[in-house]
């Protein structure tokens, strides 16, 4: 009895080839140089399938630019002892071949589409081919590096390129910067990237840029999953496609925040469906059911939230090449992708083989390959960062560059570093219940006035926050104001109303 047939048949046994595109094409160029003006920007050697074939294209390619006169008599020379000829035949008797196979000048263009169709087709087979291979032989690869290298090797042959990346001429990179300014001039915004969706932050470091790793760092209870979810859902508002990566909180609980931000609520009457804005019945202890205005602030919060080109992938522990693979298909998608926010690094796993190393190797694969992803994608990616809380215990609670001392490489990958810190916190927790400790010692007058001071500060400092900008490749360094909302976890810029809406939507809907 006959087995079964191969699934995919016998016509994809053949690697996929034009060989007589390539020909025709070639004997056009030799008998009218002017066919290579109209097949230059299409074709590279190597995508011929015939060695020699490129190795003509390549050299009649030099010719030509050099402003000489590529044909049989000019090339026949470098091509007698090559030894990519066939043994059976001349390099006399491959020109003449050629040159009875050539189209007219005309029908150039198309050719050379088929013979890069053919190009793009048989690397694809290959592709499938040595991944299919990978597949049959367990334990070989993890299943994620596997992944990842038929992730990377069809974006490559989808751009076009082999291995070879494009470079840009000096006098090209400083237009492309004048067009990028001029851009930005005309929308009015001032920006050279995307907006953060916070005015003072914008105006520090005119906006999120692409190709760039953008670290935000804060100790723990600074609000630095609350400042990076208001930073994606903002930009989104503005009209920019945002995934946001959440390694700690699902995207039920995100979206309660941002439910609370626009409802004006705490995050526990989202949670909880009763009111934390009055103080619980006295003879129950219990807390009222939300009002109906409450229910349908919250509803008009979801319609306003509808429209926003943001997802949130709430998966735990992935990888920066599962994180890619995400990242990759929304820039495919219709959509596109404009902006990554990581929350935060140190959930993010280390690939397979790197995991029997130490927190700081692991963080500086990481800090890379957040910084290769920024690139390949051309977005800016922004990365929220877990200060230790050793770094606390300095009498100056401002976070500083040397807090990021066992995060690997981050300080280095990242274009801007930012830190969030608010004052009222550390006050606050110093401030206690009231009764602040006496120090040995202290005069009845030096107390008072001590604890008037503190007191006085923790009023002063809270709903206000600060954003430090340690390290700015593209500016300025300093520091900006934000005000932070405490019940609803919450930031906005310090002109804003706190009785604002939490975002404003000015881009169409997607």
């Amino acid at each position: 009895m006959n087995g079964p047939a191969p699934i995919f048949g016998a016509a994809l046994r053949n690697r996929p080839m034009n060989v007589e595109a390539e020909k025709a094409l070639l004997g056009a160029i030799l008998t009218n140089n002017k066919a290579f003006a109209r097949v230059e920007e299409i074709l590279e050697p190597e995508h011929f399938y015939i060695p020699l074939h490129g190795a003509i294209y390549g050299a009649m390619r030099m010719l030509i630019w050099a402003g000489n006169v590529a044909d049989p008599i000019t090339l026949r020379p470098k091509f007698e002892n090559d030894p990519l000829l066939p043994t059976d035949m001349t390099a006399g008797k491959v020109f003449a071949t050629l040159l009875g196979s050539m189209v007219g000048i005309t029908n150039a263009a198309d050719y050379a589409w088929a013979i890069r169709s053919a190009w793009f087709r048989r690397n694809l087979f290959d592709v499938c081919s040595e991944t299919a291979d990978l597949c049959c032989m367990p334990g070989e690869r993890p299943d994620s590096a596997i992944m990842e290298l038929l992730e990377s090797r069809i974006t490559r042959i989808a751009s076009g390129s082999v291995e070879i990346q494009p470079t840009v001429q000096i006098g090209d990179a400083i237009g492309q910067a004048i067009e990028n300014a001029r851009a930005a001039a005309e929308r009015g915004e001032g920006l050279a990237g995307i907006t953060w969706g916070y005015k003072a932050l914008d105006r520090m470091t005119g906006g999120l840029h692409a190709g760039d790793l953008t670290l935000l760092g804060a100790r723990p209870a600074m609000g630095k999953t609350a400042l990076g979810l208001g930073i994606a859902v903002r930009s989104a508002a503005a009209g920019n496609s945002v995934l946001f990566w959440s390694g700690e909180m699902r995207a039920a609980q995100l979206g309660a925040r941002a439910g609370a931000a626009w409802a004006g609520l705490s995050t526990l009457s989202v949670f909880t469906g009763r009111r934390y804005d009055i103080p619980p019945h006295v003879d129950t202890s219990q807390r009222e059911p939300l009002a109906d205005y409450q229910w349908r602030e919250l509803e008009e919060g979801e319609h306003a939230a509808a429209s926003l080109p943001l997802r949130i992938d709430h998966r735990s522990g992935i990888t920066v090449a599962e994180l890619r693979t995400q990242a990759r298909a929304m820039k495919r998608s219709k959509q596109g992708l404009d902006l990554i926010v990581v929350d935060y690094v140190g959930l993010l796993s280390a690939s397979t083989d790197s995991r029997s190393f130490n927190l700081t190797h692991k963080m500086t694969e990481i800090s890379k390959d957040l910084k290769n992803l920024a690139g390949e994608l051309e977005i800016p990616v922004l990365a929220l960062a877990q200060l230790s809380r050793e770094s606390a215990k300095r009498e100056d609670k401002r976070p500083e560059l040397t807090d990021l001392r066992d995060s690997g490489s981050l300080e280095q990958d990242a274009a801007t570093v930012l830190f969030l810190h608010r004052d009222h916190y550390y006050l606050n927790k110093q401030l206690g219940d009231g009764n602040i400790p006496r120090n040995d010692r202290e005069t009845d007058e030096a107390y008072s006035a001590r604890c008037a001071s503190l007191i006085q500060r923790t009023r002063d400092s809270k709903g206000k926050a600060s954003v430090f900008i340690a390290k700015n490749r593209h500016g300025a360094t300093g520091g900006c104001a934000l005000q932070f909302q405490d019940m609803t976890t919450w930031f906005r810029d310090v002109d804003e109303s706190e009785n604002g809406p939490a975002w404003t939507n000015t881009a169409p809907e997607f």
